[in-house]
């Protein structure tokens, strides 16, 4: 039985050499249905790797930068003078905190609902209708300062930045959309760079906004900020390609959160974010009560949003080019982790604490909270992926819509739950508190990669695009996922 033909001999070796391009389970998963890693063009001969964005990629992620710059400035603008008119009108501290947190609430909720509609409507139309809406909202904001009433005055404070947050989540959910869907194979660096001038803007848009209060006043920032966020608008209508103007299938929400990785990547992403917003409300007291100037706290303030933007760059090249999302994610919560317990502890056990510890952690801490953004996403978008969903517009949507709808979470969380805890025990036990949570998502990251290993990724081969129920060839189904 040993004894095969010439022929099948030979057909045997081509099964062999087929089979030996089949990608093993612990290989970085191909998109949707496609062949190995290498492509190949019409002849065999094998593509060279892209080693530079193209002119068209170039031209999306200037546009997304532009849109991220000047919305998010345009959110953070009233972080330092909107308490101190809104307490001049009797408005309670509560109420004030609030205000700011009503934009995360309508952001999370907006987000992955923007990213189901994303595929449908155009990623496009939905970048810059959600410019459009931020910049008119912003220049709205500048006139309550008219209003007669406090009632009036909170009410239209709730109802502007609720629309904000709206337009807000369609800007950075179709952003993440539309550069993760240009540019698959550099889907961490394209992403971590719009996510660097998110952190760049949160550093400088209080800044600028204080600085335009006290030369022209209330009106003049909310009228500057909201006029900038307009003019992207007319400039990216020229400059952002055309991605997603034909109608697509929208992505499945509920087949992505059907993926166990997907939560974990959440997760992490929302520890991040909420151990980084709940320093806010916490953070500029402790730092007082150790005889820190105003200036010294503010240039703090400006080295957690730069040192969080900049480090997010460099693992999101990391993440691309080693595809190791889950290594970075578990440095990341073992390094906040330990961080803020050196900071936390002393103040529990009533040692000495000086300027310096502050001084050195926070920076530093900046960093490992990136590591808890960044990788998420295309730890996500990858997961899908082996998991058989189709790459594409529709899956990079809905991907954005809830990793941006995690982040807004996490920043709603974290300053509630770091002023409550800070209130009643202390700022040791608010800072322990993020410690906790960074060890959480290390020891479940960790336990789920070994789960995975035994029982998932580690053990069988990915699962098609389709289910078996479809009962359609591979010719069709490589047809279908294509499009």
């Amino acid at each position: 039985m040993e004894l095969q033909t010439h022929e099948n001999g030979n057909m045997e070796g081509t099964q062999k050499d087929a089979n030996s391009q089949v990608p093993s389970p612990m290989e970085t998963p191909p998109r949707g249905l496609a062949t190995p890693e290498e492509a190949v063009n019409a002849d065999g001969d094998q593509q060279p790797a892209k080693s530079r964005f193209t002119s068209h990629q170039i031209a999306t992620i200037v546009g997304t930068i532009l849109a991220a710059l000047t919305n998010m400035m345009a959110y953070s603008v009233i972080t330092v003078f909107y308490p101190i008119e809104a307490k001049k009108r009797g408005i309670s501290q509560t109420v004030i905190g609030m205000v700011f947190s009503v934009f995360s609430l309508s952001y999370s909720i907006g987000s992955p609902l923007i990213g189901k509609m994303i595929p449908i409507i155009g990623a496009r139309f939905a970048f810059l209708a959600g410019s459009f809406i931020t910049g008119g909202c912003n220049i709205l904001f500048g006139f309550i300062i008219d209003m007669p009433t406090i009632a009036t005055f909170t009410g239209f404070s709730f109802a502007i930045r609720i629309l904000e947050g709206l337009g807000s989540a369609a800007v950075l959910t179709a952003s993440a959309a539309i550069v993760a869907s240009v540019c698959p194979d550099d889907v961490g660096k394209a992403v971590s760079l719009v996510e660097t001038t998110v952190g760049f803007s949160f550093a400088i848009g209080p800044a600028v906004g204080g600085l335009l209060y006290h030369v022209a006043g209330f009106r003049i920032p909310f009228f500057v900020l909201g006029g900038l966020v307009l003019s992207t608008v007319v400039v990216n209508y020229f400059l952002m390609p055309n991605q997603g103007k034909e109608a697509e299938e929208s992505g499945s929400v509920r087949r992505v959160l059907s993926i166990p990785a997907v939560w974990v990547a959440l997760f992490a992403n929302f520890v991040g974010f909420a151990a980084t917003a709940s320093l806010e409300p916490t953070l500029a007291i402790f730092l007082d009560e150790l005889n820190f100037s105003v200036m010294a706290i503010s240039l703090l303030f400006v080295s957690l949003g730069l040192g969080y933007g900049l480090f997010a760059v460099i693992w999101g090249v990391i993440a691309d080019a080693k595809k190791c999302t889950r290594i970075l994610i578990v440095v990341g919560a073992s390094g906040s982790g330990g961080l803020f317990l050196l900071l936390g502890l002393p103040q529990i056990l009533h040692l000495p604490v000086t300027g310096a510890l502050p001084g050195v952690t926070i920076p530093i801490a900046a960093a490992t909270f990136s590591m808890l953004a960044t990788p998420t996403f295309v730890d996500m978008l990858r997961s899908s992926e082996w998991y058989g969903i189709p790459s594409g517009l529709g899956l990079t949507a809905v991907i954005s819509g809830l990793w941006n709808s995690s982040a807004a979470l996490g920043s709603l969380a974290g300053p509630l739950l770091g002023g409550v805890i800070t209130e009643y025990y202390g700022f040791g036990y608010s800072i322990m508190t993020i410690a906790c949570t960074s060890f959480a998502v290390l020891i479940i990251t960790c336990l789920f990669g070994i789960w995975e290993f035994r029982c998932g990724k580690g053990k069988r081969e990915p699962r098609e695009a389709f289910s078996s129920e479809d009962n359609s060839n591979d010719q069709e189904m490589r047809l279908l996922s294509s499009k």
